[in-house]
């Protein structure tokens, strides 16, 4: 009998839930990895190659030639899997294709899923419960436990952490220099923003901040600030809580913070940032080594300004193999997984792209150490991953979550509108989404 959930329990995959895992990933010992990645007895039994269609979002700039040094290591490293990857602009790119695909019988064999949408495919029964498949090598206590935990259900494993992120807070160390301002400020909103005229007259920036818009992941960014002002934009009970007062305060600190000229919405934050038109910006980790390579100037990274208490969510995207593919493709897909994740390939993948070690064993290796010693903004990011929280499940949970809190952020931001009645619109519209989901899980997973 699968066990009901409760309202309360739904939502808590962060704390508790791999008791399932941690037995799995138990039954293997520690040994040391063969230079060549093996192939389980079930696809070297076909006498060909498996060839595996992978759907990705990285196929450009810093983190797409990553990824391709990443497949091609891995296609050379043994004889009997290919992965052809396919990549498209972005995470929705990736998950419009997948809801396509699925009524088309058109699908991938890995698909790289983000935050928000790996739980649609959970509830169409989509994704393949990873639990049995794990090798032991895929240790599930050696996963950084706050992002493999998040994609738990019901006693199942449905995707395994990659690509995983929080917001990181970015400043012009040059700026703030020249406007003789300590890098103390950025360490509350409120300093901050008494900060901004001297860090815009004086370090000679259009503006000292640089908000996005909901298509690139304005509420995801604005998510810790929504903690550190006390709010929450929902409950795990799916309660919608943005519209009460900490929601309230933390819109209108931040509507104050642009309609005084002392921040600006723009489309994309990171492009402003790089070059020079603004002296700092919240982005993804996955952007540090994008930044780095595109920024003329010097820049810093440290943690989310605070306000009430800290405030940080973690993000990204994780690796899930589609329930439909046959036997051989899954066994194959899942050592192509174990080698992205893996202690060796996670810390190479993070160097070169900024995205989380998703491995204990990654973050407190000495090449890891030494790294992070030679690279301090890099530094900034593994320090605050102990710090950050599940996002809450207005957002990831509810379909178009994100995007109905986003455009929330851009009626407050852009259109300069009341707080108060944009959330209590919002609120509005989330409510009902809320409960159909609620009905579509406790349908799932009462069986």
């Amino acid at each position: 009998m699968v066990r009901k959930l409760d309202r309360r329990s739904l939502i808590q995959s962060a704390a508790g839930a791999g008791a399932g895992l941690a037995a799995a990933g138990s039954l293997g010992l520690a040994s040391k990895r063969s230079s060549v990645f093996a192939a389980p007895s079930l696809i070297q039994g076909t006498g060909s190659t498996v060839e595996l269609a992978y759907w990705t979002s990285f196929g450009s700039g810093v983190n797409g030639e990553a990824q391709t040094a990443l497949i091609e290591k891995f296609n050379a490293s043994q004889p009997d899997i290919r992965v052809v990857p396919q990549a498209v602009e972005n995470y929705e790119a990736v998950a419009s294709q997948l809801i396509t695909g699925l009524q088309t019988g058109d699908i991938p064999d890995i698909a790289l899923l983000s935050d928000v949408w790996w739980f649609r495919f959970y509830l169409s029964e989509s994704l393949a419960d990873l639990t049995p498949m794990l090798t032991p090598e895929m240790k599930a206590e050696d996963y950084v436990q706050s992002l493999f935990t998040e994609y738990q259900r019901n006693g199942g494993q449905y995707a395994i952490p990659f690509a995983r992120s929080t917001p990181l807070f970015y400043y012009n160390a040059d700026v703030v220099e020249k406007a003789g301002v300590s890098p103390d400020v950025f360490a509350k909103w409120s300093t901050f923003r008494e900060a901004a005229p001297e860090l815009i007259s004086k370090g000679g920036v259009e503006a000292a901040f640089a908000f996005g818009n909901a298509a690139s992941y304005g509420a995801w960014v604005l998510h810790g600030p929504v903690w550190a002002f006390g709010g929450r934009y929902s409950d795990a009970d799916f309660n919608i809580k943005i519209a009460e007062e900490p929601g309230v305060t933390v819109g209108e600190f931040m509507r104050e913070f642009v309609s005084s000229g002392n921040a600006i919405t723009v489309d994309d934050p990171e492009i402003d940032f790089v070059n020079g038109v603004t002296a700092a910006v919240m982005e993804s980790t996955g952007s540090l080594g994008s930044i780095t390579s595109t920024a003329t100037f010097n820049f810093k990274t440290a943690f989310l300004p605070e306000e009430k208490q800290f405030g940080c969510c973690t993000g990204g995207a994780g690796l899930a193999i589609m329930a439909g593919a046959p036997d051989e493709k899954k066994a194959a897909a899942l050592k192509f997984i174990e080698f992205c994740t893996s202690t060796e390939e996670t810390t190479i993948w993070s160097q070169a792209t900024g995205y989380m070690p998703v491995r204990t064993s990654a973050i407190e290796s000495p090449e890891e150490q030494a790294f992070l010693d030679e690279n301090p903004n890099s530094r900034t990011a593994v320090e605050q991953l102990p710090k950050t929280q599940p996002q809450d499940s207005a957002r990831v949970f509810i379909p178009n979550g994100d995007q109905i809190l986003g455009r929330g952020w851009e009626q407050i931001l852009v259109n300069n509108r009341p707080a108060a009645e944009v959330w209590a619109e919002v609120t509005e519209e989330l409510q009902p989404e809320a409960e159909a989901v609620l009905e579509q899980v406790e349908a799932l997973e009462s069986q």
